[in-house]
């Protein structure tokens, strides 16, 4: 550029020899500027101030992850009196950890709350009729991890199925499908709670509660339910609402 005078000239010679891609006026100018102060074309080393990870900061963070597996970040920074930015890192970078958050789906809303009333109203003559325990309830829940050590893209969770009446407990189903729908949740009533319940010589007698998520509505899952609790389930679509 000092031979050209001008950035502009310096870009028009190198488009010339080199085609036009070249670099653009001001990127040719701070490049000449550096070179004339540093001897160098290389950049410039950042003044800012340098952020280290300890060895410390890793083992504290590791320790609480362990025994904390769902805590943000922002309960690590807190925990470990550490930067935010930092405990990023080491989480992400140090550890290979993802982040998840939990997402609930079953929200209840205002028109809930009268059918809540009316099914307190009907289960209360149930309850006080069938003192023998013959009401079970069938439901799920599941374990999540918030943050894992291998990348998918997908919630890590492990469902548990169980039945449960006044006088026992009937499982737990372990079932570790990643989507429930109608077809894998129906195999839980089919194959794990009529046999145990039939063992139990109780079936003539049982009240089958559940709740009213998207699999329970199944066609196949009401349909199997009617024959085997005729006119005696409880839940979305069901005889007894």
């Amino acid at each position: 550029m000092a031979e050209f005078e001008s950035p502009a000239v310096a870009k028009r010679e190198l488009q010339v020899e080199f085609g036009e891609q070249t670099s653009g006026v001001n990127y040719i100018r701070d490049t000449f500027e550096r070179f004339c102060e540093t001897g160098t074309v290389e950049d410039r080393q950042s003044s800012g101030r340098t952020r280290t990870i300890t060895e410390e900061k890793i083992d504290k963070v590791h320790d609480f992850i362990q025994d904390e597996p769902q805590s943000s970040v922002r309960t690590v920074v807190t925990a470990c009196s550490i930067v935010l930015i930092t405990a990023y890192r080491i989480m992400t970078e140090n550890f290979s950890l993802k982040p998840y958050k939990v997402q609930f789906v079953q929200e209840l809303y205002e028109e809930d709350l009268q059918d809540r009333v009316e099914m307190c109203e009907t289960l209360i003559p149930m309850l006080e009729n069938y003192a023998q325990g013959n009401l079970v309830f069938f439901g799920r829940s599941y374990l999540l991890f918030t943050w894992i050590s291998q990348q998918t893209q997908h919630q890590i969770l492990l469902n548990v199925w169980c039945a449960m009446s006044k006088n026992q407990i009937i499982g737990s189903f372990f079932f570790d499908d990643d989507t429930v729908n109608g077809q894998n949740y129906l195999s839980i009533p089919k194959e794990f709670f009529v046999p145990e319940i039939r063992k139990l010589h109780r079936i003539p007698s049982i009240i089958f509660q559940q709740d009213g998520a998207p699999p329970h509505f199944a066609v196949d899952v009401r349909q199997y339910l009617n024959h085997h609790f005729p006119g005696r389930w409880i839940g979305r679509g069901g005889p007894i609402r």
